[in-house]
């Protein structure tokens, strides 16, 4: 088919879901005639769009074009645009009450395209108590406009938990390296497969259609079975775009689809901010650990250990499926150059929310008296919390990391010591936090430890809140940290020192360092 005679078939109102993390996995062939035909038609129009996590290869790309108005009536997602630009059309549709959204958890939103397909009302998950998903907490919705329940709080066995709410789903869009004539699809030169088979049996589960973009179309029956990803069966139509990018980095990345292994350069990490934050984040690490890295600071961590030739003491895994390698950067976060292992997000959110991790490094926006962490929306930035509430759910030990203030301050890293130069012009330690992505006090019911990594101190997560364990060489909790706290400023009875090897260049005896602090055992923090 062509992708003109696929947007000819979406009908007014239809609910379409697609993949995507980033600019991974975007249909976006079939999403731009989609867009040009109600751009001249004014039809399809009031669509509610799905999108597990976030579909876009840049600027007026993926999910941003359904920016239109009378275009879209709903979005559920779990993250948006926003490298794209400072406040993309779509955000400011949904801030300014133009259009309904929903924001519920990644992994939340995988395991409901399980449900959907599996014929069943809804997904009973305790993952969301006590967040922004929370019905008590505005049950995920965005703005007024948003008025229908999607979770609900429910009485189960004695126990309070959520239930979200199954829907129809009337079409897919699915993004594929290569289709045989009779609609089977193999992944083999994408970075991810993104649950792609879940939402095709979601859309078929509710009689719906799927249609797929793909590179190349092969001869019927000469696609090895076990690399069929979606069977042929499921599928209602292929669009070759032969031309279509991998991702928004690279028309096509053989490291980050298990193609082929390449040499990895061990550029170091400047001296600054980041670099003294990471070192600290990764003195906490132990040997065998399996983690997880979210978005920001903590992401980089892998880096520092490449670097210091410690990779091989950790496995760190993503939210979308990876295992093991190096975790990519945005725009391709979530794929992993020289990948070990890749299986499906449902999985891997099953694997973290079931605990097995060791631990986890997080990023954040702001953090409150409380211990309540924001990354999801912030100021007018509606980010998204993506797979933050489904890895922080159960997780052992959380990390949270990142610049202690915000506002471009300007801190040096000169003789050992940290020198703030200029203070930032934001506070990230506020009173209370604008939107609830890690509910503090929850977490610590739940038995997990709660840490704060930032280039000036290491706080501890207690029942009265922060406490204050650790200080950078140079930094005096009076002049550096008082002031740009919104809270009272708890220390510890004995409060220490970073190792002074944190501040050191990147070298050998860095090197020797952290691969010696990773090697030993034990489950103690460093205050």
């Amino acid at each position: 088919m062509s992708a003109r005679d696929v947007a000819e078939r979406i009908e007014h109102g239809a609910t379409i879901a697609f993949p995507g993390d980033a600019s991974i996995l975007v249909a976006d062939h079939l999403l731009a005639a989609l867009e040009q035909r109600f751009l001249q038609t004014g039809h399809p129009g009031q669509l509610t769009v799905f999108e597990p996590c976030n579909s876009t290869l840049g600027e007026g790309t993926g999910i941003l074009r359904f920016a239109h108005e009378g275009m879209i009536k709903r979005i559920i997602a779990s993250a948006f645009p926003s490298r794209t630009s400072k406040d993309p059309a779509l955000i400011r549709m949904v801030r300014e009450n133009r259009i309904e959204g929903y924001m519920l958890p990644m992994g939340i939103l995988y395991n409901l395209l399980r449900t959907i397909a599996g014929g069943r009302p809804g997904l009973l998950s305790d993952v969301g108590i006590g967040t922004f998903v929370d019905p008590l907490q505005g049950g995920g919705k965005l703005n007024a406009r948003t008025t229908e329940d999607l979770v609900e709080r429910v009485c189960v066995a004695g126990r309070e938990t959520l239930f979200y709410k199954a829907f129809p789903i009337d079409v897919v869009f699915l993004k594929a390296t290569t289709a045989d004539a009779a609609g089977n699809l193999t992944m083999e030169s994408e970075p991810l497969t993104l649950s792609q088979l879940s939402l095709a049996l979601a859309a078929k589960s509710s009689g719906g259609r799927v249609y797929a973009q793909v590179q190349r179309i092969a001869q019927t029956g000469s696609l090895h079975p076990h690399r069929v990803v979606v069977p042929g069966a499921l599928v209602d139509g292929i669009v070759l775009a032969p031309d279509a990018p991998q991702s928004q980095a690279a028309r096509h990345d053989p490291s980050i689809t298990g193609e082929l292994r390449v040499p990895l350069g061990r550029e170091p990490i400047e001296s600054g901010i980041e670099r003294v934050t990471l070192a600290r984040a990764a003195s906490e690490l132990r040997a065998g650990w399996l983690i997880n890295l979210g978005v920001g600071t903590g992401d980089s961590i892998p880096r520092l250990l490449h670097e210091a030739k410690c990779e091989d003491l950790i496995c760190p895994t993503t939210e979308h499926g990876a295992f093991g390698g190096l975790p990519a950067q945005p725009p391709v976060f979530g794929a992993h150059i020289n990948l070990e292992a890749l299986i499906e997000p449902t999985d891997m959110v099953d694997m973290y929310t079931g605990g097995v991790l060791d631990a986890t490094f997080l990023g954040m926006a702001e953090a409150d008296a409380l211990g309540n962490v924001n990354v999801s929306w912030f100021g007018n930035r509606i980010a998204g919390a993506g797979g933050f509430v489904d890895i922080s759910f159960r997780t052992p030990r959380i990390f949270i990391c990142g610049s202690f203030a915000a506002g471009n301050p300007q801190v040096e890293i000169a003789d050992g010591r940290v020198h703030v130069v200029r203070e930032g012009s934001k506070r990230k330690l506020v009173r209370q936090v604008q939107h609830i992505t890690l509910n503090g006090q929850q977490a610590l019911q739940r038995g997990q430890k709660v840490t704060l990594i930032t280039e000036r101190a290491v706080f501890s997560l207690g029942r009265q809140g922060w406490i204050l364990h650790e200080t950078a060489p140079g930094i005096d909790p009076e002049r550096h940290l008082r002031p740009m706290m919104d809270f009272e400023l708890q220390s510890a009875p004995q409060v220490g020192t970073f190792a002074p090897q944190i501040l050191q260049p990147p070298g050998p005896a860095f090197n020797a360092w952290l691969r010696s602090v990773i090697s030993r055992s034990g489950d103690d923090h460093n205050f």
